[in-house]
């Protein structure tokens, strides 16, 4: 896969297979998109795959005041691009006159000037052009100007819920693990350098990593989870706890994002490691002594063990 940073890089002389989208957590809707879009390249002679998405999130140049965080940080969706068979990626900035590129002119000064597109992949509710005034549906309309054909995919859904980047963080939001991994193909991943804590872990004989991550990426609910942890291509089992430590007394009461690895003794200050959610085992819980807590956490390993030895077995 070449990856291109802006559109004004491309430049090919065979005609593409195209589509556009932000593809935030390149969940199983996106792949659906992709999967038809790489596969009618591969059905006409000389044909490539091209897809265009944007950084950063159009919402965060149009909402400026508005938090926006994402499911992916940007290396993990090129990593999840990637394995999806495109030959083609362009990475372009979403800026404030970009956004104001009417649907004509984005189609005529950039998508027909410098693609040779001539099909065109959308998903269902795609709408593209300023204040994302057109729709696939509407997009129909310029596909004889501009000589290519408009191919729509229907949504995907699970458990009668469509699949979007949206319905995915309301659901890791609320502590749905189950349905957010499901949707997305793959268990959502916290990833990050592990740094320094105040130590309460280890005097609970629960010696904690803790980890810095993106501080764009959306961090799931308050509470005990069930993960596998990453780390030098090795696979760990473990459990992690997010939130504000209610027990402990801090002055800061930012979230933290802390990692109990089981059977595991390494000193990884200062290295990356990779966190994969796989359940949510109870919420967070203030108790009011530390043995309080020390009794709750051996509960939770057993919870979480017994969890892993189902897990095997299916």
């Amino acid at each position: 896969m070449k990856i291109y940073s802006f559109i004004d890089e491309f430049s090919s002389f065979i005609p593409c297979v195209f589509t556009l989208g932000v593809f935030d957590g390149v969940h199983r809707g996106h792949q659906k998109i992709i999967h038809d879009l790489v596969l009618r390249a591969k059905k006409e002679k000389l044909f490539c795959s091209v897809l265009l998405t944007f950084h950063p999130h159009p919402k965060e140049i149009l909402e400026p005041n508005r938090e926006i965080f994402y499911l992916n940080t940007l290396s993990e969706r090129i990593y999840n691009l990637k394995k999806t068979g495109i030959e083609h990626l362009i990475i372009h900035p979403f800026t404030v006159n970009f956004s104001k590129l009417s649907t004509k002119d984005f189609l005529k000064k950039i998508v027909s000037s410098k693609l040779k597109i001539k099909k065109f992949i959308t998903g269902y509710d795609s709408h593209i052009g300023k204040d994302r005034d057109v729709s696939s549906h509407h997009l129909r309309k310029f596909s004889p100007i501009y000589g290519f054909k408009i191919y729509q995919v229907n949504p995907y859904k699970f458990n009668k819920k469509i699949i979007s980047s949206t319905n995915i963080r309301e659901s890791l939001i609320k502590g749905n693990i189950e349905w957010a991994n499901q949707a997305l193909g793959y268990s959502y991943t916290l990833s990050g350098f592990v740094i320094k804590g105040n130590g309460i872990g280890r005097i609970l004989n629960y010696p904690t990593a803790n980890i810095q991550v993106d501080t764009k990426k959306l961090i799931p609910k308050k509470g005990v989870y069930a993960v596998k942890i990453n780390f030098l291509h090795k696979k760990y089992q473990g459990m992690l706890n997010i939130g504000v430590c209610p027990t402990i007394k801090r002055k800061n009461k930012k979230v933290k994002i802390e990692v109990h690895i089981f059977d595991f003794k390494q000193d990884i200050y200062g290295k990356k490691i990779d966190i994969f959610i796989l359940q949510i085992i109870r919420e967070e819980k203030r108790f009011n002594t530390l043995q309080d807590l020390k009794i709750q956490m051996d509960k939770d390993q057993i919870k979480i063990k017994n969890f892993f030895h189902k897990y095997r077995s299916k």
